[in-house]
């Protein structure tokens, strides 16, 4: 809920790379005092800035983009989120013996560590890259599921933080369609301007459905991971579109005053925009959950 409610504000806060996503994965490691990450999550937890580094040049979805070799972390991860602003990097990583289920932070400031300038699309949650070429604060192998265990709580917050764009930007298209009127009437009268917000709505509460769907059973120990990730990953991406379709459908609304400068919508659809690209696209996770679907894996 509160990331919902931060996705509605466009918060420019860095809550949902630290908890979201930085402590999200971290959970995936197991009980933190067996993982041990106990030290790092308290420093989250005590308001050290994290960010999540997942994504590789040319790859739509999250992989390991570190290898472990000889105890130094090497790799170049992009489009980190607020890495400009974070203390602390996770990662996912593979050893050198070809097994990628590692977990490993290291800290933004150390030696090895180059930041490299990114394009960002939403100045509330700015982006770039990263170089790695150094020692881990702390390693640890992914708790049964792998990957996908690891990915699911981030997934999920991804797809809060969505849903709250969502609303937050149909909540401000009604109310201009009820406000603004044209030839002696509100435009939500028009079938053009209703009809779209309609669809809006539908998009909205599926993606909330899901996405509340999916964190209930995020916390069901009894859940196999492949049926909690698949939840998640349908979350994400319905959220993805949800606020994509919403905050474009608000900047035609709101007509000429929402291509201005001065106006919040441009806000919304960077915001929207820039998540629904997040651990992976929507038409890359449908993908990925049909595959898997069609091809009987778990």
């Amino acid at each position: 809920m509160v990331l919902e409610e931060c996705g509605a504000a466009i918060a420019p806060i860095p809550l949902l790379s630290s908890i979201g996503l930085a402590a999200g994965v971290l959970r995936g490691c197991g009980p933190a005092s067996e993982s041990g990450f106990e030290p790092v999550l308290a420093d989250i937890a005590a308001g050290v800035v994290a960010t999540l580094a997942v994504h590789s040049p040319g790859y739509r979805l999250p992989r390991p983009t570190m290898t472990l070799r000889d105890g130094r972390l090497r790799g170049r991860a992009v489009a980190v989120p607020n890495l400009s602003r974070a203390e602390l990097i996770v990662t996912l990583a593979r050893a050198d013996n070809g097994d990628d289920g590692l977990v490993a932070a290291v800290a933004r400031s150390g030696d090895g560590v180059t930041v490299l300038q990114g394009q960002s699309t939403d100045p509330a949650q700015p982006v770039a890259d990263v170089e790695i070429d150094t020692e881990p604060l702390a390693v640890a192998p992914l708790a049964g599921g792998g990957i996908e265990c690891a990915l699911t709580a981030p997934l999920v917050a991804a797809a809060a933080d969505l849903v709250g764009v969502a609303s937050a930007a149909l909540n401000r298209s009604v109310e201009h369609a009820k406000a603004r009127r044209q030839f002696g009437t509100p435009i939500g009268a028009f079938q053009g301007i209703k009809h779209a917000l309609a669809d809006n709505y539908v998009g909205l509460e599926r993606a909330r459905s899901l996405t509340y769907a999916a964190a209930a059973l995020l916390g069901d120990s009894s859940a196999a991971p492949a049926d909690v990730w698949t939840a998640a990953a349908l979350a994400k991406a319905a959220a993805g579109d949800a606020a994509a379709n919403s905050a474009r459908t608000a900047v035609q609304v709101h007509g000429a005053l929402g291509q201005t400068w001065e106006h919040d919508a441009h806000l919304y659809i960077r915001h929207a925009w820039q998540g629904a690209a997040m651990l992976g696209d929507s038409r890359s996770l449908y993908h990925e959950v049909g595959r898997r679907f069609c091809g009987g894996a778990a």
